[in-house]
Formats: structure tokens, C-alpha cells, sequence
């Protein structure tokens, strides 16, 4: 049986070596162990086995680990102009053999699982030869990480001062890209690279909904309220105001048919 006590304070030991004070570094433990406990949810709602439940628990905690290291280096978790934080993680677990800090007893394909799910969980999307349970897991982890998502990006819009060096009024005030409104308006996940100013960031954020694979996903994001507090949010800008409300329709009517 899986000793999620141990895991746990592994990862404490893990956390610890970066300073708190970094920008960045808490809340990624806070993401972590939230995400950890959404995916354990998900699982038992799924109605898997209590194995997979157990092991999906630990992918939620680890699918972030390289984020720890991108703050410290980087001062950013924008992936492109940094390190591909998901493609890091893999490297320090598996290929330099840090999962056994965590999984002390070898078990093949559970780790084949982690590695893999870990590795296209910040991925525009799943390869189709990722297959069977490896894919469910890669899945559910997506799932999970944007549920929580929803939560950091309602923090931002408390303190935008603090994440965009902006206020609200400033926020509302900019023009959302014609890439990022077009890959919205097609209800699609929009690409990092083609964002250019925050309220860019916000729309794609908005844009995740459309990215959901398991029904129990979006029923949690309903019960949540995190993404109603983000539709909540009215630009300044009339020409930004419109195209994002046709955005929001698309994601209202993704919610309203959730559970």
C-alpha cells in the first residue's frame, strides 16, 4: 500500500530547499497539495480503484515539481521564456532517479504513468498514442490543474497590483490580441506564445473550460465559484467588453451543463 504520509513529507524535504521568500514558491505548494486532493476526488468520483485513487493523489502532488526550480532560476513560470517546467520535472524524477525520494519501492508501470502524465500536463494536448490508463491519468491531472487554476487566477484579480503591476481599471483598459480572440471564439485552449498583454492572459485563462475531459471536473468547477468570480470581471475597454462576453457565453453554456 502506498504510504501517502511519507510521500507527503518528501515532499516537504523537497519544497524546503528553496528560499519562501522567493515569489512564487508558496503558492506553488498550496497548488500542489490543492491539486493533489482534486485529483484523489476525481478519481473516487470516477469510481476507480482505491490504488489509482492513491496514485492519482501523488501525481497531483508531483506534477509541478519542476515549477519549485523555474522560480528560482527564472523568476517566472511562462514556460517559453524559461524552461519547460513539466519536461524538468520528468528529468529530476526519472532520469536522475529522484522519484525514489518519494516512491522508495520500484513499481514499472506506475512510474511509467507519472513520468508520462507529468510530462504532457502543461501540454496544448494529449498525444493520441498516450493510451489506456496512462491516458486517463494525463487527462485527470489536466483536469485538476485547471480547476485550481481558476482559484490562483480569482486571487489575481484581488491584487492585480501584485501579479500584473496593474489595476483592475488598467487591466480592463487593454485589447485582446486577434490570435487570442480567434483561438477563444473557436473554443479553443489558446497558445502561450500568441498572448500579448494580460487581459490576453486572463481571456486564455477563461479559455481552459474549454479543455475539460470528465464530467465531475466541471461539476467541481460549478460548485467552486472560482471561475464565476473570473466571468464576473468586466473590461473598461467597449471593444474588449463585447469580445469577452462572447467569450464568457461559450464557457456559460459549458457550466450550465454541468452537473
Amino acid at each position: 500500500m502506498l504510504d501517502k504520509q511519507s510521500v507527503s513529507a518528501a515532499f516537504d524535504r523537497y519544497v524546503s530547499q528553496f528560499n519562501p521568500d522567493t515569489p512564487g514558491i508558496l503558492s506553488k505548494q498550496r497548488h500542489s497539495r490543492t491539486v493533489s486532493v482534486l485529483c484523489e476526488t476525481l478519481a473516487r468520483q470516477l469510481g476507480w480503484l482505491r490504488k489509482d485513487q492513491d496514485l492519482a493523489w501523488v501525481l497531483g502532488l508531483l506534477h509541478d515539481i519542476g515549477r519549485f526550480e523555474q522560480a528560482r532560476r527564472f523568476h517566472t513560470f511562462i514556460d517559453y521564456k524559461s524552461m519547460d517546467h513539466a519536461r524538468y520535472g520528468v528529468w529530476y524524477l526519472f532520469e536522475k532517479g529522484h522519484i525514489r525520494d518519494f516512491l522508495p519501492d520500484p513499481e514499472p508501470e506506475r512510474e511509467r504513468i507519472l513520468e508520462l502524465a507529468i510530462l504532457w500536463h502543461n501540454g496544448y494536448a494529449v498525444p493520441s498514442s498516450i493510451t489506456g490508463r496512462t491516458r486517463d491519468f494525463a487527462l485527470l491531472i489536466r483536469d485538476a490543474d485547471k480547476i485550481d487554476l481558476f482559484r490562483v487566477y480569482a486571487g489575481y484579480l484581488e491584487h492585480p497590483e501584485q501579479i500584473w503591476q496593474m489595476s483592475l481599471k488598467d487591466l480592463g483598459s487593454q485589447e485582446i490580441s486577434p490570435k487570442v480572440l480567434e483561438e477563444a471564439l473557436g473554443e479553443k485552449l489558446v497558445h502561450t506564445e500568441v498572448k500579448k498583454t494580460a487581459l490576453d492572459f486572463f481571456t486564455g485563462c477563461l479559455c481552459q473550460l474549454f479543455d475539460f475531459t470528465y464530467g465531475p471536473s466541471l461539476a467541481l468547477v460549478r460548485q467552486q465559484g472560482y471561475f464565476q468570480e473570473l466571468l464576473d470581471f468586466q473590461p473598461v475597454n467597449p471593444k474588449s467588453a463585447r469580445q469577452l462576453e462572447s467569450v464568457k457565453e461559450k464557457a456559460r453554456r459549458i457550466l450550465e451543463g454541468a452537473g
